[in-house]
């Protein structure tokens, strides 16, 4: 993930925005007097759905309705990702988009049920956060080295994931085809659902997003091992970095974004792109995100564009290089 751009993003979204309202009244699109959906495609309680809820909150005001989120989950995603391609391009339905279902998944998935292409138009790049590696408190392996080695042992150890394809799933995924390691993939709807069997001590190890595993660490139910970065992550001083463990090059930066469907009016899309521009630069909203780890994004719809275009290509070469299949 770049560094967020700042000032010179949010300067184009507004300079595309005032484009937009200088059009004479008829070619001005404008949203129904409907509350935006925002379907997040995975279960409550990841990473995902804490950023979607903050930002339907921050957008709201600037929203003729405000905004509700939907939890989809199933397939990996693809099943709410789907039910937004296939609705009224009218700007009143959104998708958050990951990682796994905007990257990963068009290579995973022959018919995953939407072409990124064709099927959407981008909105806004919202936010990134980084990824820890976390292990069941009862797990006898205080670091890297000693997990790994118990993931080398013929019975190996499970680790669990949100879902086929999302970066909890590809990380570990290449660390098998790099290490040769014998573990077993147990995918959830969720990182929810897989956050409660691992505390549960139903799974071994867990690859999360920190806004959503850093509660769960500071409280002592599961125990951190290495940040999946080049540095270590400045919530969690004392965790070192996969980098220190001797293993670079391991370094996956989960982000997320909104889509509409294809064929939204590109007024519409504008105004959109607004209300969560400006719900990102809301300093409660900024708080509540960067206290939960997450990395305020924004810009314009552009910048979604470019940054999918850049990481489908990224992961389908990862994806065909480790031979990885969807379940």
């Amino acid at each position: 993930m770049s560094k967020p751009r700042g000032a010179p993003a949010l300067l184009a979204a507004c300079l595309a925005v005032a484009a937009i309202l200088a059009l004479p009244g008829g070619a001005r699109a404008q949203l129904p007097e409907r509350p935006v959906r925002i379907i997040v495609p995975f279960a409550p309680g990841g990473t995902s759905d804490i950023v979607a809820r903050l930002l339907a909150q921050g957008a709201a005001p600037h929203l003729p309705a405000g905004a509700v989120v939907e939890n989809k989950p199933g397939a990996a995603g693809n099943i709410g990702t789907a039910e937004v391609a296939r609705a009224a391009p009218d700007g009143t339905v959104l998708v958050q988009c990951t990682i796994g279902t905007c990257a990963a998944n068009p290579s995973l998935y022959a018919q995953p049920g939407y072409d990124l292409e064709r099927s959407f138009a981008p909105v806004i790049l919202t936010g990134a956060v980084r990824n820890v590696m976390v292990v069941r408190p009862g797990l006898p392996a205080r670091d890297l080295a000693a997990v790994l080695e118990l993931a080398k042992r013929p019975d190996g150890l499970s680790f669990g994931s949100s879902g086929v394809g999302a970066s909890n799933h590809l990380t570990p995924e290449l660390l098998r085809g790099r290490l040769g390691l014998h573990w077993v993939h147990v995918p959830y709807r969720g990182s929810g659902p897989a956050i409660t069997d691992l505390i549960g001590g139903r799974i071994d190890v867990f690859f999360d997003n920190l806004p959503s595993i850093l509660p769960h660490i500071r409280a002592g139910s599961v125990r951190a091992i290495a940040a999946v970065s080049d540095r270590r992550i400045p919530e969690l001083p004392e965790v070192p970095s996969f980098a220190e463990a001797g293993l670079p090059g391991i370094v996956i930066d989960s982000w997320f974004g909104f889509m509409a469907p294809a064929g939204t009016p590109p007024a519409t899309v504008v105004q959109l792109n607004a209300a969560f521009n400006k719900a990102l630069q809301e300093p409660s909203i900024r708080h509540r995100l960067e206290e939960a780890a997450v990395v305020p994004l924004g810009g314009p719809p552009q910048r979604m564009a470019e940054h999918v275009r850049s990481e489908t290509a990224r992961w389908g070469e990862v994806i065909r290089a480790n031979s990885i299949r969807a379940e």
